[in-house]
């Protein structure tokens, strides 16, 4: 910790069993990238800031609509129009100014990720797109990065946490095979705006409990809110699979 400030900003971690100190430094040290800056990109981030990321770096293209604002609660009536990471900077360094900030405006394709993820320590994907998610699955496989699925729709959520260096366990690809042709989104599907923040602060959890060094359960998670049921499924990896079918 670097001041009792800081120690005291995250005492109430410090108790917890495999977290404690060195935990907390863990977390402090270590640098994410969120891909997606919506409903679950805004509250994955507000949880990564507050509890003490050192580096967190955002990526989204996308502008703040009103149509937005119900969900994505970083964004305010007056933000309408702005791009979203800048305004997701801005309230971010109010709730936690020891976490340095860094934004990407370009669509993340396999180039920009091949670049930016190995200085990373963790990828946390809350982006709308099969193809984006492919593109991170491939990338973090020949990288051996850790990273987490979240999506959400209607009054469903999804969680997987993927590690490339557990190779019996299946990849993205292996659980959801090719991308589709055609993709239901939040504005054509909808979304009930609490499940959002339900499943993106539980993608928090899980970055950072592993990022502190805890024993974080691999698998799909699945969220039914209509019944509050969370289930747990365990995929079987492909041994043919295009992505990780050649891992030993």
């Amino acid at each position: 910790m670097k001041s009792d400030g800081t120690r005291m900003r995250y005492a109430s971690h410090l108790p917890i069993k495999g977290v404690g100190a060195a935990g907390q430094a863990r977390i402090r040290d270590s640098h994410v990238i969120l891909i997606g800056m919506g409903g679950l990109g805004c509250a994955a981030a507000q949880y990564l800031v507050s509890s003490g990321v050192g580096k967190l770096t955002m990526c989204d293209f996308d502008t703040v609509v009103e149509s937005n604002l119900a969900r994505q609660i970083l964004y305010r009536s007056q933000d309408l129009g702005r791009l979203k990471v800048e305004v997701a900077k801005e309230s971010l360094h109010i709730l936690n100014p020891e976490t340095n900030l860094e934004l990407e405006t370009q669509r993340m394709d396999d180039t920009r990720m091949l670049s930016s993820f190995p200085a990373c320590d963790f990828v946390l994907d809350a982006s709308d797109n099969y193809g984006t998610r492919l593109a991170v699955n491939r990338v973090c496989l020949s990288l051996g990065k850790p990273w987490l699925m979240a999506s959400c729709i209607r009054m469903e959520g999804q969680l997987m946490l993927l590690r490339p260096d557990q190779p019996e366990n299946a990849c993205y690809r292996c659980t959801y095979g090719q991308a589709p042709d055609t993709l239901e989104d939040c504005p054509g599907a909808g979304i009930f705006a609490p499940v959002a923040g339900v499943v993106g602060t539980s993608a928090a959890h899980f970055a950072l409990a592993c990022l502190a060094g805890l024993s974080v359960p691999v698998g799909l998670h699945l969220l039914d809110a209509t019944n509050w049921d969370w289930q747990t499924l365990k995929p079987k990896r492909n041994p043919d699979c295009q992505d990780c079918g050649k891992r030993s």
